[in-house]
């Protein structure tokens, strides 16, 4: 009887340690990134580069879980109504909404950069009216988002420079005061973060930053979220 009962012991605890080791050893993460040039690792001389979603599927990596990164919707002149238009009309982006545990959004610049293109004669008022539209644009967005996706949104801010005009900082920073009010969403602060600009960014007349820059943005997203 105590050999039938050790017997039995043992398989319990070959169980136990089978199904943990199952357990750890497969584990997935999906996360969906609808970005512009930032999310796709542009280096401050328009190449592609490690950028911080590599950097993050390394992280997840390192813990042994299986990452899936889904970019392939992203581009460098991705528009808030671009991905609207999207969502209501591909099928499959609603899909990849509702199966994604992490959704990362990095959207805003290229619908600034946009509307300050087209006005020659900038003011005070024209900038606020820009900054309106595209708040009323973004936060549409994230109702049709809400819709397929229930979990945080990992928002990504913007970055000044002081080599950029007085409007397209102030721009920025009343795009970023957007951005950080996403509800249900974890915002990642880059202003602050990508300071000194020396260190940052390789070329002073590029926007987007370096393999440095990159790498602590990625280290700042997996410290406020994926760690916790």
């Amino acid at each position: 009887m105590k050999k039938i009962i050790k017997l039995l012991l043992l398989i319990l605890i070959s169980l136990s340690v089978y199904f943990i080791y199952q357990e750890t050893n497969h584990k997935k993460v999906r996360i969906l990134c609808l970005g512009d040039a930032l999310s796709l690792g542009i280096n401050s001389f328009g190449i592609k580069d490690y950028g911080y979603l590599d950097r993050i599927k390394d992280y997840y990596h390192t813990k042994n879980i299986q990452a899936t990164i889904i970019s392939k919707y992203s581009r460098e002149d991705l528009t808030i109504q671009e991905v609207m238009d999207k969502i209501n009309t591909i099928p499959e982006y609603k899909r990849e909404l509702k199966e994604a545990n992490y959704l990362i959004l990095n959207l805003g610049y290229n619908d600034l950069m946009y509307k300050l293109s087209l006005d020659e004669n900038k003011t005070q008022s024209s900038l606020k009216e820009d900054v309106k539209e595209i708040e009323e644009n973004y936060f549409h967005l994230i109702e049709e988002i809400r819709k397929y996706y229930r979990n945080p949104i990992i928002v990504i801010g913007y970055h000044t420079s002081t080599l950029e005009d007085y409007y397209k900082n102030k721009g920025i920073r009343e795009l970023n005061e957007i951005l950080k009010n996403t509800p249900n969403s974890i915002y990642i602060d880059t202003d602050e973060l990508l300071k000194p600009e020396a260190k940052y960014f390789s070329n002073p007349n590029s926007y987007y930053p370096n393999s440095i820059g990159y790498q602590a943005i990625a280290k700042k997203i997996i410290r406020k979220t994926l760690e916790k």
